[in-house]
């Protein structure tokens, strides 16, 4: 029988006599391998049929991949995987000896065949494709390429889009096979890492219902989860009727090879944290962006050679409805309708068909957590349907602490109501707590029990004292039966009060105080009235001092007197004038001075007229001392008395010194100088001042 050419078979599917799956798998297959410059030929056809729109581009180029495919001399298709029965898959994982595995079927990822579908319509498959990016094929192009029975299979030495070279299988399990791949494109930009992995998808999985549309979907999501702890997803797309995902290429081993080979006897918890917590992260990372995993467990986690975990497999996680997310964009499958889940790492809603919630995932979280430290699934693999029914309970971990264990138990509760609500609360649960912060809540209520007593205590101190402060105000108030006979009995009052009730009793009865004060003063010291006790006055002068008080009007007062007594001093200085002699009494004989006597007398004196009294003639004169320079030397000591207060931080007193000082000599820089440094002194005291 003659081999049916191209055109003839094109011919034959545009005229509604074969479908798309039997032009490309069954007409083409049978048509077989054509010479090479045949092949050239239907290629050369092929493109110019989609040039002038003969024929859907997106037919065109399954056509045209299928006949590269058939092209390759000697190449074998690899035999499909029945999938009998579902347990019987095997879970993704790095290649490595023949031999039973018997965690092998209770890790496996369970995936449900398809249901037998309608035939496709002959509708050509529509869409577009940029070398090298995500292919965007529409609803019906996927449809078709679910309903091609058989199809292309990748092997190794397969390019596939002319830009990923098959090497060497490392993974294989219920939704496909994973390569490492050599991507060309790195090569040719001479990357030093040009390496990728590539999960190709089996049969069973590309057929199931919607499951290419979804995984489309999911496959974007994935590559916004960027994260240290998950491996990045960089494409997905399909070559004929392979349909693959390409993914970051870890270097190591999976978490489910280190556990059967280095934690069978389980980990200690200082080098199981590093790996727990590192994949919490990763589904807290995902938790975040609304991705649930769904088929979380050993399996799905690389470890590097530095031990840093690396989640994996959420192209194919179920999504949570996300907020403003547009109802065409939801995925119209999940993993749950796919039935793609592990039973022994699944949650009781899970299994019952519940949608999916981050708490699903913290549940095979716990159950690895379990292993890890264990060596032992928490409920030997069974599923948590029948671990509820037969009563199971997680083992006990040796090492851990009662808080630790019960963190681990609550990941792995049955219900999620009681399960931990977040990943990151089992890395909280799992850290070591030191004797400390163990007695550290005891003795945080304790000390918070101290400080409230210690408030309760101080207010009642604040209120005893603001009484005290009220009372020793009342006694200045002169109708007060109290009332301070002198300023002993009011320096007695205001000492006990401490420097913060001085300042507060200022600040309420500042003038009284100062009034008080000078009367006091005005009691020991008026010249006018005969009283002269500057002693006295001057301890009433000392009172602000000794007990830090701010009283300016005192210290005007203090400079008044000094001025006073200095006037008054230099008054008591000078000699008191000689009285005049009495005039002679009548029929007295007038002594006659002899003329030596008066030429011994001043010229002004012997010029006297006669009969003039000598008021002056045995008055002493002064040193010759003028106003200003009585003046100055007032000033003077005004400053030197500023001085001393001012080293004693008596700033008021400074202050008034210095103001007197230019009241007496104005223009005085030294008197200036001191009055500023004075007040800035004061003012810096004044800030410190903290009145409860």
């Amino acid at each position: 029988m003659a081999t049916p050419s191209l055109s003839a078979l094109i011919e034959a599917y545009q005229a509604g006599e074969l479908s798309l799956p039997a032009l490309l798998v069954d007409a083409l297959a049978e048509r077989g391998a054509v010479p090479a410059d045949q092949h050239a030929a239907d290629l050369q056809w092929l493109a110019r049929m989609r040039e002038d729109g003969s024929l859907d581009a997106g037919v065109a180029q399954l056509v045209a991949e299928r006949l590269e495919t058939l092209r390759h001399a000697g190449e074998q298709e690899a035999p499909v995987v029945a999938m009998a029965d579902a347990r019987e898959a095997t879970c993704v994982a790095p290649m490595g000896p023949p031999g039973p595995d018997p965690a092998a079927a209770d890790q496996a990822t369970v995936v449900k065949p398809a249901s037998a579908r309608p035939e496709a319509s002959r509708t050509g498959v529509t869409g577009r494709h940029t070398a090298g990016g995500t292919a965007s094929v529409d609803a019906a192009g996927w449809q078709q390429l679910a309903d091609v029975a058989g199809g292309d299979q990748a092997t190794i030495g397969r390019l596939l889009k002319g830009r990923f070279l098959l090497e060497r299988e490392i993974g294989r399990g219920g939704m496909g096979v994973v390569f490492l791949a050599r991507d060309e494109r790195k090569v040719e930009a001479r990357d030093r890492d040009p390496y990728v992995a590539v999960k190709v998808l089996n049969d069973e999985f590309r057929r199931h219902p919607d499951s290419l549309i979804a995984l489309q979907r999911e496959s974007r999501r994935s590559q916004q989860l960027a994260h240290d702890n998950i491996v990045r997803v960089y494409d997905f797309d399909k070559d004929g009727t392979i349909v693959f995902m390409t993914m970051e290429y870890v270097d190591g081993s999976d978490l489910k090879t280190l556990i059967r080979e280095s934690a069978f006897r389980g980990l200690p918890l200082a080098r199981a944290r590093p790996l727990i917590e590192g994949m919490a992260r990763a589904l807290k990372r995902a938790h975040d962006a609304g991705v649930v995993h769904s088929d979380f467990k050993p399996g799905n986690v690389m470890v590097t050679r530095q031990g840093t975990p690396k989640v994996f497999d959420f192209g194919i996680a179920r999504a949570g409805k996300q907020p403003g997310e547009p109802d065409e964009d939801q995925t119209v499958f999940d993993a749950g309708r796919l039935g793609a889940l592990t039973p022994a790492y699944a949650s009781l809603e899970m299994i019952q068909g519940r949608p999916p919630q981050p708490a699903d995932d913290i549940y095979a979280l716990g159950c690895v957590a379990f292993e890890l430290l264990t060596g032992r699934h928490p409920f030997d693999r069974v599923s948590a349907e029948v671990a509820v029914r037969e009563g199971r309970k997680p083992p006990p971990v040796p090492g851990l602490t009662r808080r630790q264990y019960r963190t681990l138990c609550d990941a792995v509760a049955f219900t999620a109501d009681k399960r931990l609500k977040a990943a990151d609360r089992l890395v909280d649960g799992l850290r070591d707590v030191g004797l400390g912060e163990r007695l550290g809540r005891p003795l945080a209520w304790t000390l918070i029990g101290i400080l409230l007593l210690a408030a309760a205590g101080w207010g009642a101190l604040g209120q005893w004292r603001a009484h005290q402060v009220a009372g020793v105000a009342a006694r200045f108030q002169p109708a007060d039966p109290r009332h301070f006979a002198d300023e002993g009995a009011m320096a007695a009052a205001l000492e006990p009060l401490g420097e913060d009730g001085r300042r507060r009793l200022m600040l309420d009865q500042g003038e009284q105080v100062q009034q008080f004060l000078l009367d006091r003063v005005d009691a020991y010291w008026n010249p006018a009235r005969g009283r002269r006790d500057y002693a006295s006055a001057e301890r009433v002068f000392e009172l602000p001092a000794r007990l830090h008080l701010f009283l300016p009007r005192l210290d005007l007062k203090r400079a008044a007197v000094e001025r006073e007594k200095q006037e008054l001093d230099r008054s008591l200085a000078m000699p008191t004038p000689a009285p005049a002699p009495a005039p002679p009494a009548q029929g007295m004989p007038v002594p006659v001075h002899e003329p030596d006597a008066t030429a011994a007398q001043p010229p002004s004196q012997a010029s006297a007229p006669p009969g003039t009294a000598p008021t002056e003639q045995h008055q002493a004169v002064p040193p010759p001392t003028g106003p200003a320079s009585r003046m100055q030397e007032v000033a003077a000591g005004l400053l030197r008395e500023g001085e001393r207060n001012f080293a004693q931080q008596n700033y008021s007193a400074a202050i008034a010194n210095a103001r007197a000082a230019l009241q007496v000599n104005p223009g005085d820089a030294s008197a200036a100088r001191l009055l500023r440094r004075a007040r800035q002194a004061q003012q810096q005291a004044m800030n410190s001042i903290s009145i409860n």
